[in-house]
């Protein structure tokens, strides 16, 4: 088994305070708030002992039929989820697009394969796109925060990034400058060829279809 984790030197005192700034502590992490939990593995928010927020994304295993997709599509090495994610968080960040910053990430690899990872990222400032629009009284201000996510996924499309089916409303992030910033792109991928039209408006009907019905209760939210 071959493992290794990076950690950028100006967070290495910070988590290292907080216990963990070696792979076995970030993997066996069991603290914080949990975010989402599923057989596969965990994302939880924490708060170091100087006050700052971080997210710690936990890949408890990677399953085997995700391996032989990545070998299949020609994807080597394969990866765990949470490189996948930071690979994806890098190609976005390399198109100007804000993504929360990654101050960790590391994996445990097993005959070569990938078996665990983690990730740990910093917060972005604002608030996601589903929860501020039940909270924004104003349509007028709603409909132009839709107009700006649309771009947004527009430019991915333009650009042949493929988020598969994760452009869901909680996945873009309104920032406090009124840009639009992004989460969760485990799944995203620059494609060989051109996004076709069919699955451009697959996304977009998808984006549609799950952002929150509003009322005039809920917009008071």
């Amino acid at each position: 088994m071959s493992e290794f984790l990076t950690i950028l030197p100006a967070w290495q005192p910070r988590l290292a305070q907080a216990g963990l700034a070696d792979l076995t502590a970030l993997l066996a992490f069991a603290g914080g708030d949990c975010l989402s939990s599923h057989l596969r593995g965990k994302t939880s928010k924490l708060q170091l002992p100087d006050g700052q927020s971080i997210f710690i994304k936990q890949d408890y295993y990677t399953k085997s039929d995700s391996i032989l997709r990545q070998l299949y599509k020609g994807q080597w090495p394969p990866q765990p989820n949470t490189e996948r994610e930071h690979q994806g968080l890098e190609l976005l960040l390399s198109c100007g697009i804000t993504v929360p910053k990654v101050i960790a990430w590391g994996q445990r690899r097993r005959f070569g394969l990938p078996h665990q990872g983690v990730l740990v990222m910093l917060p972005l400032s604002g608030i996601a796109l589903d929860k501020y629009l039940l909270a924004e009284p104003d349509a007028t201000k709603r409909a132009a925060v839709i107009a700006a996510a649309e771009k947004t996924l527009r430019f991915l499309q333009d650009h042949r990034l493929d988020w598969n089916k994760d452009c869901k409303p909680e996945h873009f992030f309104l920032l406090e400058d009124g840009s639009i910033g992004l989460l969760d792109v485990e799944r995203l991928r620059r494609r060989r060829f051109p996004l076709s039209t069919r699955h451009r408006q697959f996304q977009l009907q998808r984006f549609h279809a799950l952002l929150p019905k509003i009322t005039p209760s809920s917009s008071h939210a």
